[in-house]
Protein backbone atom coordinates (compact mmCIF):
# COMPACT_ATOMS: atom_id res chain seq x y z
CA UNK A 1 0.00 0.00 0.00
CA UNK A 2 1.25 3.46 -0.79
CA UNK A 3 2.05 6.09 1.77
CA UNK A 4 -1.20 7.97 2.45
CA UNK A 5 0.67 11.19 3.19
CA UNK A 6 2.35 11.10 -0.24
CA UNK A 7 -0.99 10.57 -1.93
CA UNK A 8 -2.51 13.52 -0.08
CA UNK A 9 0.38 15.76 -1.13
CA UNK A 10 -0.04 14.68 -4.78
CA UNK A 11 -3.77 15.40 -4.55
CA UNK A 12 -3.12 18.82 -3.02
CA UNK A 13 -0.64 19.76 -5.75
CA UNK A 14 -3.06 18.55 -8.44
CA UNK A 15 -5.83 20.65 -6.89
CA UNK A 16 -3.60 23.73 -6.90
CA UNK A 17 -2.65 23.14 -10.56
CA UNK A 18 -6.32 22.96 -11.55
CA UNK A 19 -7.00 26.12 -9.51
CA UNK A 20 -4.14 28.05 -11.14
CA UNK A 21 -5.24 26.95 -14.62
CA UNK A 22 -8.79 28.13 -13.93
CA UNK A 23 -7.66 31.46 -12.50
CA UNK A 24 -5.29 32.02 -15.42
CA UNK A 25 -8.12 31.37 -17.87
CA UNK A 26 -10.43 33.70 -15.95
CA UNK A 27 -7.80 36.46 -15.91
CA UNK A 28 -7.36 35.99 -19.66
CA UNK A 29 -11.09 36.39 -20.23
CA UNK A 30 -11.02 39.60 -18.19
CA UNK A 31 -7.95 40.76 -20.15
CA UNK A 32 -6.02 41.33 -16.95
CA UNK A 33 -2.50 40.66 -18.21
CA UNK A 34 -0.61 41.18 -14.91
CA UNK A 35 -2.96 38.81 -13.09
CA UNK A 36 -2.70 36.28 -15.92
CA UNK A 37 1.10 36.38 -15.66
CA UNK A 38 0.86 35.91 -11.91
CA UNK A 39 -1.21 32.74 -12.33
CA UNK A 40 1.12 31.51 -15.07
CA UNK A 41 3.94 31.80 -12.53
CA UNK A 42 1.89 29.98 -9.91
CA UNK A 43 1.15 27.25 -12.42
CA UNK A 44 4.85 26.85 -13.28
CA UNK A 45 5.73 26.53 -9.59
CA UNK A 46 3.09 23.87 -8.96
CA UNK A 47 4.11 21.98 -12.10
CA UNK A 48 7.75 21.97 -10.94
CA UNK A 49 6.61 20.58 -7.59
CA UNK A 50 4.67 17.83 -9.34
CA UNK A 51 7.66 17.00 -11.56
CA UNK A 52 9.89 16.67 -8.53
CA UNK A 53 7.42 14.44 -6.74
CA UNK A 54 6.92 12.26 -9.81
CA UNK A 55 10.69 11.80 -10.07
CA UNK A 56 11.33 11.06 -6.41
CA UNK A 57 8.21 9.34 -5.04
CA UNK A 58 6.81 6.19 -6.60
CA UNK A 59 3.24 5.96 -5.36
CA UNK A 60 2.85 2.35 -6.47
CA UNK A 61 5.76 0.77 -4.61
CA UNK A 62 6.69 3.43 -2.01
CA UNK A 63 10.23 3.57 -3.27
CA UNK A 64 11.95 6.80 -2.40
CA UNK A 65 14.96 7.73 -4.52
Amino acid sequence: MTNQYSIEIHDYVSEKIRWAEGMKEQAGEQRDLPLKRFYEGQLKEWMKMREYMDRTIDLKTQQYY
